[in-house]
This record gives structure tokens, C-alpha cells and sequence, in this order.
């Protein structure tokens, strides 16, 4: 029994799809199919072409005239680098206060931006960075040092039971306690967040020539894999069927490097490095769907899958916490993924190319780093310019200084 003459034609474009990506050796099988198997073939390709991702045929449209709901990274705080770069920092400077024994000055920090466990979060678009002022790089420092001088109070058993060599079982032994006090001023707080955000920023300089690297081989090793598979015997082949698609190059890479340095590292290097390797896939995969959106229909099957496909998985690699590696685990997910059969509106059938949709994701990443080393650049330069001229001017006016004097009557120090 012969299939249908689309089931075959569907069959044929898997089979191109395929050679065209570089496999050296395709092999074909006759199959006998069975009335059974008939029916089910018929069955899964009539779910796949009347399945629509538009339910509404206006509503294509209509988003068109909305505008596309997805912007580039430098119009997008939860995509901005340079507000990831803050919150970095911020954790960074927690890291280091409870390296020394302050653990008080990141528990004030936790209380004034409304958050938790910050030491522990491994993830991008903290709120504190992304909405909760403003979405700007500087927005939760410079409301941080509107904040006035604080106090903590800080209470330690000094004596008691269990406590300095007395018994624990001793009822009538007194507990006492002596309190002291931590002074916390925002400011200074401020003022050494910067410090470390422009060490962060000079260390992503250079980590991002090694996302660069690692990037451009992704495809190298996904093909060199795939011939290695195609070798293999069926037994074989059955027994590595769960190894990755491609090497994961990226912490070896920075590893080497940074074994190297003269100079020692920020203290969350690596995840600092993970973090915004996922958050540049994540840009990538953004400004991609938005040059679909505005292409029209001459990428409405693009646009559609990979929105899908994108929105599906968004909360397990992109969204709040987050394990190491998900940038990479996002990108073989998508070059594991089967093409697939659309109808159009038009009612025309067209196949989504995942495969090709990584190729383009992967080069649009090398763009993105190519901005953002850019950015990195300028940070010292945005801070002279901005945040640091309010806070020396803070500064001055907690000496008891005017700082009018040294540029003019009322515009503070120029």
C-alpha cells in the first residue's frame, strides 16, 4: 500500500532537510505499511497542517499594527546588560560583605530593594533592575543613596547557659546579652557597588571574546557529532543516543583563560559569565522575533514557530532561577527539534526550519557581543558622567562642604 502523495512529499523534504545540513551518508528504507499505520500517518499529518497559530485570522495583524511585543535589548530593561550588570554587582559587593564578616549591610540592602537571598539567586532580571525603578542601569543606586544613615542593631549573647564555658543544664544562671551598633550609610554603600561594577564590566570584556569563541564553534561540533553518530553501529548508536548535540566549550574556555590572569577575578566570575551568556541567547532569540515581526509575511512561518517555541520554554531556561548551563541546553533543544509542516493563512503549506532558526540565533549572538563589549567600555565613562558626580556631591555635603562652590550656585560639582 502506497502513502498519500503529501505523506511522501513531507517524507522527501525530511530527507533533503538532512543532506542539506552536511550528513555525508543517507540510507534508504522500504517500508510496508500497514493499513493501520495507514491511518495513522494520515492522521498525524492532518493535526500538523490544520493546526494554526492564529486562531483568529485578524489577529496576525493586528499585532502588526500593535507593534512587535519584542524589542531590542537596549529598549528592554529584563534584556539590558548593562542592568544585569548592576545586579551583579550588587550580589558581588553581598559576597564580599559576608566574606568579612558584614553580613548587616547586605541584609540592609536585601531589606531596602525588597528582595531575598540574593546570595543565593543564580538567575537574570532581578526586579530591583528591571522594574522597581525605573528599569534603568542606575536607577537602585541612586535610590539607594537618597536613603539617610542607618543604624543596626546588633544583640550577642554575652553570657548564659551553654554560653562561655557554663553549664547548659544551669537554671539559674542569667542569660545576658550586650547589643552594639552597625552604622550603614548609603552612600558609601554606593560608591564601592561602582567599584565592583566597573570590575565586572572589565572582566566581561574579555569573557565576552570567550562566549565569542565558544559561539562559532557550536556548529562545527554539532555537525563533527553527527558524522561520529552516523558511523557508529545501531548498537552503538542506541547506547550515545542521549549525549549532547555539541561540546560545551564555553567554561573550558574561560577556564583557560583565566587561569592565566595576572590579575585576580570578581568572586562570581563563573556565574557572572553564565548569566550573561543566557541573558545574550535570550536577546538573540529577541531580536530575531522582532525582525520576523516586522519582515511580515515573508517570515510569518519563522515568527510563528519560533514564538512558540520561545514562549513554551521561556520560565525553564530564561526566567528566575536558574542552573548553569541553560543557554546551551536552550540552543541544542532547538537544534534537536524536527521541522515542521504550517499551513498559512494563505492555506499554503511551508516548513519551519529549526535547524536554520539556530543558525541565525547563533549569528545574531555574535552581533549582540560585539554591542555589548562596546558597552562594557563605556561604563567607567557612564559613571563619571552621571552616578558618580550626584554621589561626590553627597559626599561634599555630608563633610559639611557646599559643593556650589566649585561649580556655580546651584549646579552642584561639575
Amino acid at each position: 500500500m502506497h502513502l498519500p502523495s503529501i505523506v511522501l512529499c513531507c517524507c522527501c523534504i525530511g530527507y533533503i532537510f538532512e543532506v542539506s545540513h552536511g550528513f555525508s551518508t543517507c540510507t534508504t528504507t522500504t517500508t510496508t505499511t500497514t493499513p493501520s499505520t495507514h491511518a495513522s500517518y494520515v492522521s498525524i499529518l492532518r493535526t500538523a497542517l490544520d493546526s494554526s497559530y492564529y486562531s483568529d485570522p485578524g489577529e496576525k495583524n493586528e499585532d502588526r499594527r500593535r507593534g512587535s511585543p519584542y524589542k531590542d535589548w537596549n529598549d528592554d530593561p529584563r534584556i539590558n546588560v548593562l542592568n544585569l550588570l548592576t545586579q551583579r554587582a550588587i550580589q558581588s559587593f553581598m559576597f564580599l560583605c559576608e566574606s568579612v564578616r558584614d553580613p548587616h549591610s547586605g541584609k540592609w540592602m536585601e531589606d531596602f530593594f525588597e528582595t531575598k537571598n540574593q546570595l543565593e539567586y543564580h538567575g537574570t532580571g532581578a526586579t530591583y533592575c528591571t522594574t522597581q525603578f525605573g528599569g534603568t542601569w542606575d536607577g537602585p543606586l541612586l535610590a539607594m543613596m537618597e536613603q539617610p544613615k542607618d543604624v543596626v542593631v546588633v544583640s550577642a549573647k554575652r553570657r548564659g547557659r551553654g554560653h562561655g564555658g557554663w553549664s547548659k543544664d544551669n537554671p539559674f544562671l542569667e542569660e545576658r546579652f550586650v547589643e552594639f551598633n552597625i552604622d550603614i550609610d548609603p552612600v558609601s554603600l554606593t560608591n564601592r557597588i561602582l567599584a565592583v561594577r566597573e570590575q565586572i564590566a572589565k572582566e566581561w570584556v574579555t569573557d565576552l571574546d570567550v562566549l565569542s569563541s565558544a559561539n562559532q564553534r557550536i556548529l562545527e561540533s554539532y555537525f563533527a557529532h553527527a558524522r561520529q553518530a552516523r558511523e557508529k553501529k545501531d548498537t552503538e548508536l542506541q547506547s550515545t543516543s542521549t549525549s549532547v548535540a555539541f561540546e560545551r566549550t564555553a567554561v573550558n574556555i574561560l577556564n583557560n583563560h583565566t587561569g592565566f590572569a595576572v590579575a585576580e577575578g570578581s568572586p562570581l566570575r563563573k556565574g557572572n559569565f553564565d548569566l550573561v551568556y543566557n541573558l545574550c541567547t535570550q536577546a538573540s532569540v529577541h531580536r530575531l522575533l522582532k525582525q520576523f515581526m516586522d519582515a511580515g509575511d515573508a517570515k510569518e512561518v519563522s515568527y510563528a514557530w519560533l514564538n512558540e517555541f520561545y514562549r513554551d520554554r521561556v520560565a525553564d531556561y530564561f526566567d528566575g532561577d536558574q542552573p548553569y548551563g541553560r543557554a546551551d541546553d536552550f540552543v541544542e533543544e532547538l537544534l534537536r527539534s524536527s521541522p515542521s509542516v504550517i499551513r498559512r493563512e494563505d492555506g499554503k503549506m511551508a516548513l519551519a526550519d529549526p535547524f536554520g532558526l539556530a543558525e541565525q540565533i547563533i549569528a545574531t549572538r555574535d552581533e549582540i557581543v560585539s554591542e555589548w563589549k562596546e558597552a562594557m567600555r563605556q561604563v567607567p565613562a557612564d559613571h563619571q558622567d552621571g552616578i558618580q558626580r550626584i554621589l561626590l556631591n553627597k559626599q561634599m555635603e555630608a563633610w559639611g562642604s557646599s559643593p556650589s562652590g566649585l561649580g556655580g550656585a546651584n549646579s552642584g560639582f561639575q
